[in-house]
């Protein structure tokens, strides 16, 4: 049907098995001509596994993760004569709601609560956070196990009901345009900015592992990135290379760069 040791031929052994798991699944959608799904990818796993998922004849793959921006999405596996609408993906959303006005909570407060009841990370999507709570987006199948057993977040109690994804609470993607020019493509060179910072503080960033390029970790100065890229800060959002536009009349690299704010 299709050749796995040759598609996975270029990936590192970890990356390797993940993505030998979704061939599984995209083998098994093949065989039975119907849909099957994966379990939330991260960002990372999807940049690995979309590209060699592209490369089978007669499949085709869907992104959904509840909402256009979702950060975690699963995959739908489907021959590729599917059309969107015939395909229910496997999700849900759950509202949680406590009373947290005079408590300050967070993202990890909430994922937590939401894995110390022995959900697997897996099978849950992005968490968008409100004022009044968080409304999880998870794998259907844990739904009436996380109602029944999610009390507390933050030793808070809290009151859990399944939403529409239509009542998610998203707020636009704030960003910033950034035009500039650089010696090179270096890594410490895009990233410095991108980020509005020295390079010498950027390559000691980048030395000791904080900075990431399309979700790995990239401790290497020198690397060279390109259009596309996604550069990443823990707590210093991200940056996308939008794009190369050409050169300058001191033969500096001109880019335009996406500040994820």
């Amino acid at each position: 049907m299709f050749n796995k040791e040759k598609l996975l031929s270029h990936l590192d052994s970890k990356e390797a098995s993940n993505v030998d798991k979704i061939l599984d699944k995209a083998e098994l959608a093949l065989i039975d001509h119907k849909p099957t799904f994966t379990d939330f990818l991260n960002p990372r796993q999807l940049y690995i596994a979309k590209p060699v998922l592209a490369q089978i004849r007669d499949l085709k793959y869907l992104e959904y993760g509840g909402y256009n921006k979702a950060e975690r999405k699963m995959l739908a596996l489907v021959p590729d004569y599917y059309i969107p609408d015939m395909i229910d993906p496997p999700l849900t959303v759950l509202n949680i709601t406590g009373q947290f006005k005079f408590q300050q909570v967070s993202h990890r407060d909430f994922l937590g609560a939401i894995l110390g009841t022995g959900i697997k990370r897996k099978k849950v999507g992005d968490l968008v956070l409100y004022k009044k709570g968080c409304q999880a987006i998870i794998a259907e199948q844990i739904k009436d196990f996380i109602m029944l057993n999610l009390e507390q977040v933050h030793q808070i109690g809290v009151q859990v009901e399944e939403i529409s994804t239509t009542e998610l609470r998203i707020e636009p993607q704030r960003t910033k345009e950034i035009r500039d020019t650089v010696a090179s493509l270096r890594l410490d060179s895009v990233a410095s900015s991108g980020f509005s910072t020295s390079r010498s503080k950027m390559s000691k960033q980048i030395e000791k592992g904080s900075v990431k390029v399309n979700w790995k970790i990239v401790d290497d100065t020198s690397y060279m990135v390109d259009t596309d890229d996604i550069l990443s800060i823990r707590g210093r959002g991200r940056v996308e290379i939008d794009e190369i536009l050409g050169k300058s009349r001191r033969g500096r690299i001109k880019l335009r760069l996406k500040r994820y704010l």
